[in-house]
């Protein structure tokens, strides 16, 4: 009997650590098909945020408790995004400043440090409203003489912006693409307004200028326009700047004190009063380009008139005006307008 007794928990012992074995193998066996792939350490696959989770390779959630993910979860093999590229920085201003009044013939113009080789993006982003109700105008690109400035940019509606309305413009193309290397370095607001409708037409066969205010006379006013070999252009244009007092210089002549001068072109084209010339104004067309005016009447003018404001030039005896040689922009089709001009804005 003490034999049996002592053999017993031998045998016993045995089997015991035969099952314990068996056991330990099986839960070896068992922890080695979840252990991570050779290299898939570089990404946990786990967003930094406290208690965040995120799908594993496999798809099945990571354990939302921080520092024990789930035994089940196979890291992500992603591989490391690569760095940006830098892109240069193309800055746009605007003509215009907030709070300023113009003529409904005014364009909006932005002016660019780099020339944009793609506005889709500036295009898009652009909103614009007219008494607080969305407009439909469009950008188109050109070349630019403006110090400091690469390109430009004019915005217009189909038509005239409305009279006396409030116009609000917001650009928020920072970070935007302009292009291939290039990005947006600022974002701008904008908000003008218009005046009166005033729409000044010169009739070179009559030699009377015409003046309507929100379609009503205003009153005609005498002229004499370009001579044969110093013609008026023709066309529509736009009120570019005032001076009451400025230097000239033309064909064979310098005049230090013009007055009651209004710019119709970059090329020297004005509204001005012109003493000298009485005896041919309302009779002949002997300027240098420019329309005279009688004094008292240029000072009127001068006074009533304002940037943005429209004159036509139906059947002056000079070129075609051309966009870029002033604000031409009336001259173009609003089906050529669309197209963008010198960049993609669609």
């Amino acid at each position: 009997m003490v034999a049996r007794r002592l053999i017993l928990p031998v045998i016993w012992s045995r089997r015991a650590c035969v099952l314990v074995t068996v056991l330990l193998v099986v839960g070896l066996l068992a922890g080695c098909s979840q252990a991570p792939q050779p290299n898939a350490g570089a990404s946990s696959g786990v967003s930094g945020g406290a208690g965040s989770t995120s799908a594993s390779a496999s798809g099945t959630a990571a354990s939302p408790v921080s520092g024990s993910p789930s035994p089940s979860a196979t890291p992500s093999t992603s591989a490391p995004t690569k760095p940006a590229v830098p892109t240069k920085p193309v800055h746009v201003s605007l003509l215009e400043a907030d709070g300023a009044s113009f003529g409904v013939g005014m364009p909006i113009i932005a002016w660019f440090n780099r020339p944009p080789t793609d506005a889709r993006a500036f295009s898009a982003a652009t909103s614009v409203t007219v008494n607080g109700k969305k407009a439909s105008g469009a950008w188109y690109f050109e070349r630019t003489a403006h110090a400091g400035s690469a390109m430009e940019a004019h915005y217009r509606l189909a038509g005239y912006w409305p009279a006396h309305a409030q116009i609000r413009m917001s650009l928020p193309v920072k970070g935007m693409t302009a292009g291939k290397g290039l990005t947006y370095d600022d974002s701008l607001t904008l908000a003008i307004s218009t005046g009166a409708a005033k729409i000044a037409t010169v009739n070179a066969a009559t030699l009377v200028m015409t003046v309507m205010t929100d379609g009503k006379l205003y009153g005609k006013f005498p002229v004499s326009l370009g001579a044969s070999n110093t013609p008026t252009s023709r066309g529509t244009k736009v009120i570019m700047e005032k001076g009451a007092d400025i230097s000239m210089t033309g064909p064979g002549y310098f005049d230090p004190h013009v007055q009651w001068t209004q710019r119709l072109t970059y090329g020297g084209e004005y509204l001005h009063s012109a003493p000298w010339n009485v005896a041919n104004i309302g009779q002949r067309s002997t300027s240098n380009g420019c329309t005279n005016l009688l004094p008292n009447d240029a000072k009127r003018l001068y006074n009533y008139l304002e940037v943005g404001d429209v004159v036509k030039f139906p059947n002056a005896n000079g070129p075609a005006m051309q966009l870029g040689t002033g604000y031409g922009d009336w001259n173009v089709s609003w089906t050529t307008w669309l197209t963008g001009g010198a960049v993609k804005t669609r």
